[in-house]
């Protein structure tokens, strides 16, 4: 919906979910490995990118339209607002699902670095989209990052530097979606190739007729809002804390059969 609303007009959208599914699909066939060095090439560019377009937009903004916090409605409406960026990191626990294929142990301070850095992330765009625009513009505003890169130039003869940020977006969609499509094969034990290529493709079938479904722009914000962020966030923490306390019973059990 994004490419569509902002870049490529007249472009279908059967083909820019075909190109997006179907490198998604070539590399979630491969081993974690694969994964991981795509991950790992694409993701210094994506940092490297997000510094340009904030110090690129510092003659921009003024940040004293992000001053005063929390006179108007207090600590209410932050927690409303934490909740929808809790819902998206709480995808974190996906790291459990990977700690069997990873040779060295995710440690706590992995977690707590990555947790900061995604905090990072989170909160350098909104900052940054409200000392441009304003609070109540940047309200308006359904993608606000790529706002920002639409005012970002070298000089008088370089502009348009947007297209920067489709490598960002497009680059995250598609690790994410190989992610998933390489987990939900591993969680059910599935080694067949033949197999695995199967039940990845017909899952790829289904985000494509999800997205060609007729559902407006504005539909899919409110169910972001009103329902995933909310379910999300409820699903991760209870998964999280059944993975907790079965992991406990586990060393529980283990250290009773030692003994014995």
């Amino acid at each position: 919906m994004w490419t569509d609303e902002t870049y490529l007009f007249f472009t279908p959208i059967l083909v820019i979910t075909l190109f997006t599914l179907g490198a998604s699909l070539y590399i979630s066939y491969c081993k974690l490995n694969v994964i991981g060095i795509c991950a790992g090439v694409l993701l210094p560019l994506v940092i490297l990118f997000g510094m340009f377009v904030a110090i690129g937009t510092i003659p921009d903004k003024n940040y004293r339209l992000v001053a005063p916090v929390l006179v108007e409605n207090g600590w209410g409406d932050v927690l409303h607002g934490a909740l929808f960026a809790f819902g998206s990191v709480i995808e974190l626990f996906l790291l459990y699902l990977l700690q069997h294929q990873v040779t060295k142990s995710i440690q706590f301070k992995h977690l707590v670095f990555l947790i900061l850095f995604l905090s990072i992330l989170t909160t350098g765009p909104l900052l940054g989209t409200i000392a441009t625009f304003g609070v109540e513009e940047a309200a308006k505003i359904r993608y606000p990052a790529f706002f920002q890169w639409r005012i970002v130039g070298i000089g008088n003869y370089f502009n348009h530097l947007d297209f920067l940020s489709i490598y960002q977006w497009l680059s995250g969609a598609f690790i994410r979606l190989a992610i998933i499509l390489y987990l939900i094969t591993q969680a059910f034990n599935i080694t067949n190739k033949k197999k695995r290529l199967f039940i990845q493709a017909f899952i790829c079938f289904i985000y494509l007729l999800f997205m060609l479904a007729p559902i407006s722009d504005e539909a899919f914000l409110k169910f972001l809002s009103n329902y995933y962020y909310l379910g999300s966030s409820i699903f991760g923490v209870v998964i999280t804390c059944t993975i907790a306390l079965l992991i406990k019973l586990s060393k529980n059990r283990m250290s009773i059969h030692a003994k014995k």
